[in-house]
C-alpha cells in the first residue's frame, strides 16, 4: 500500500488548521465505507481506534471471500466552528491509503466511497483541496486498471454537490508482467481552493474503476474542506438597516 507523502499531509493539515480561530465543536465521527463490486454492494463503518486533539485514526480490513479485499488506513477530522452559541463554519478532512484487491477470476468494476460526516445542518459555502496518487500491482500474468466511461477515477462530493474530479476518463494503466506501475498523481485546490455553493452534511471521496483478476489497486489520497455559514435573510436585513441608520446619523 502506498504511503502518504509527508509534504502532502503538511499542506492539507496546515490549510485546515490555519482557519481555526474560534471555539469549535470537534470530533472524529464514524466514517462510512461503501464497496460495490460488480452487482454486489456492502456498507461498512470505520470507527476511530484512537482520537488525539480531535483527529481520529481509522483502519480496517474488509473482504468478500473469493471476490475482493479492501484495506483502509486514514486520519480524519471534522468540526463546527462557533462564536458563542452561533455556528459560523465547519471544517473536515480525511487523508490516508486504501487498497482494493480483486480476488475473483474475472475483471470487475469497483465503486468505493469513503464518507466523513460534517454535522452541518445550515446553509454554508465551501472551499476544497484534494490529492490522489496510486499504483497498479499486477499478478504474474500482468494486469490492467481503467476508468469506466464517462466517470473519472476519483470524485469528491459534499452532500450531493460535486466538488471536483481527478484522473478523468479515459484513463488506463496496464502491465504485461508481474510488478507495480504508478498511476501518477493528480490534485486540485492546492494554490486556490475550489469553491462550491454548498458545504454539505458529509465530505466524500469515490473511486470508480475496473480491475483485472488477481490484481490490486492501491491509492494514497486526501480531501479537505472549509465551510462558511451563509447569513440568514433576517440577519442580512438587520445588517442593512444598521448600515442605513449609520449613514443617516452621519448626515
Amino acid at each position: 500500500m502506498l504511503s502518504m507523502q509527508s509534504a502532502t499531509r503538511s499542506v492539507a493539515v496546515a490549510a485546515i488548521c490555519a482557519t481555526i480561530a474560534a471555539p469549535a465543536i470537534a470530533g472524529a465521527p464514524p466514517m462510512s465505507l461503501n464497496i460495490t463490486a460488480g452487482s454486489s454492494s456492502v456498507n461498512e463503518s470505520l470507527v476511530p481506534s484512537s482520537v488525539s486533539s480531535g483527529v481520529g485514526i481509522y483502519s480496517g480490513s474488509f473482504n468478500s471471500p473469493g471476490a475482493w479485499n479492501v484495506n483502509a488506513n486514514f486520519n480524519a477530522f471534522s468540526e463546527l466552528t462557533t462564536v458563542g452559541s452561533t455556528v459560523t463554519g465547519a471544517q473536515a478532512w480525511h487523508q490516508g491509503t486504501i487498497a482494493i484487491s480483486n480476488l475473483s477470476q474475472a475483471e470487475v468494476t469497483y465503486i468505493v466511497s469513503l464518507s466523513l460526516p460534517t454535522n452541518v445542518t445550515q446553509p454554508m459555502t465551501g472551499a476544497f483541496q484534494a490529492q490522489v496518487s496510486g499504483s497498479l500491482i499486477a499478478n504474474t500474468g500482468g494486469g490492467r486498471l481503467r476508468t469506466v466511461a464517462p466517470q473519472a477515477l476519483w470524485t469528491a462530493t459534499t452532500g450531493s454537490t460535486l466538488v471536483g474530479t481527478l484522473f478523468q476518463d479515459p484513463f488506463e494503466v496496464a502491465r504485461t508482467s508481474a510488478g507495480s506501475t504508478t498511476l501518477g498523481s493528480r490534485s486540485f485546490g492546492s494554490g486556490t481552493p475550489v469553491s462550491t455553493p454548498v458545504f454539505g452534511d458529509s465530505v466524500t471521496m469515490t473511486f470508480v474503476f475496473t480491475l483485472t483478476a488477481g490484481d490490486t489497486a492501491s491509492f494514497s489520497t486526501s480531501l479537505s474542506g472549509i465551510g462558511t455559514a451563509v447569513p440568514a435573510p433576517s440577519a442580512l436585513a438587520l445588517a442593512g438597516l444598521a448600515g442605513l441608520g449609520m449613514r443617516r446619523r452621519r448626515r
